[in-house]
């Protein structure tokens, strides 16, 4: 009889688990987010947009291989256009695009960077152009020697990386210090990132930041029509 009521108990937890488990999934590279416009953190992570795009008009361009994606407005259908600087993110085919406010950008439309790595600890990028003086030699071609110097104004391209801890909200930049912080909850990963060497130390965080989700996984809600029966 204890055996039986064992077996029932089991039977009885099963029933009640596994419908959660199947509504949520891991994030990874292969999660499909449910596509619209999101207004906060908290929106992403319940994978509960504000609005679809079928809710909304709006003007935006978007290119996947870029990561990157730019909008002029989005109104909700009957209402004024929502203020951008309350857009958190946009999900565009599965894939959210998180606002980047940086004035460095120096762009008309609102800028969003679409999230390379995504887990726990996510990361995103964009870039932008920079006026630089940099120092020019002119040389005597007979002697090698310079005989004039000047300073000229030259664009350069610049990358920015950018991350995002996907419980908390906090953000850091692509440093070491900025992994140490972001990791608190993981000292075993805190002291991995300390003794990394400086030689390819950008490859090096990049590779513990993976390993650092597949240690603290995190689960998301499903899609509707990504729920199995």
């Amino acid at each position: 009889m204890r055996t039986l009521i064992l077996i029932a108990a089991t039977l009885l937890l099963s029933a009640v688990l596994l419908p959660a488990q199947r509504d949520t999934a891991l994030l990874n590279a292969d999660f499909v987010f449910a596509d619209g416009v999101y207004l906060s953190l908290e929106q992403l992570r319940q994978n509960d947009p504000a609005y679809s795009w079928s809710e909304v008009e709006a003007r935006l361009a978007a290119n996947r291989d870029s990561y990157s994606a730019q909008v002029e407005y989005i109104r909700p259908r009957a209402m004024e256009p929502l203020p951008m600087e309350q857009v958190f993110a946009l999900v565009l085919d599965g894939l959210p695009y998180i606002q980047v406010t940086d004035p460095a950008l120096q762009r008309a439309a609102a800028y969003f960077a679409g999230l390379r790595i995504r887990g726990r600890l996510c990361l995103y990028a964009y870039e932008f152009k920079e006026q630089r003086e940099v120092e020019m030699a002119a040389y005597n071609p007979l002697t090698g020697r310079p005989f004039r110097r000047g300073v000229v104004t030259k664009e350069e391209e610049v990358l920015v990386r950018r991350l995002i801890h996907l419980e908390t909200g906090e953000r850091g930049g692509f440093t070491r210090e900025s992994l140490l912080q972001l990791m608190a909850d993981d000292p075993k990963m805190q002291r991995t990132v300390e003794e990394l060497e400086d030689s390819g130390l950008e490859e090096r965080m990049y590779k513990c930041i993976l390993i650092y989700d597949d240690r603290n996984p995190i689960y998301l809600p499903l899609l509707e029509s990504d729920k199995k029966d």
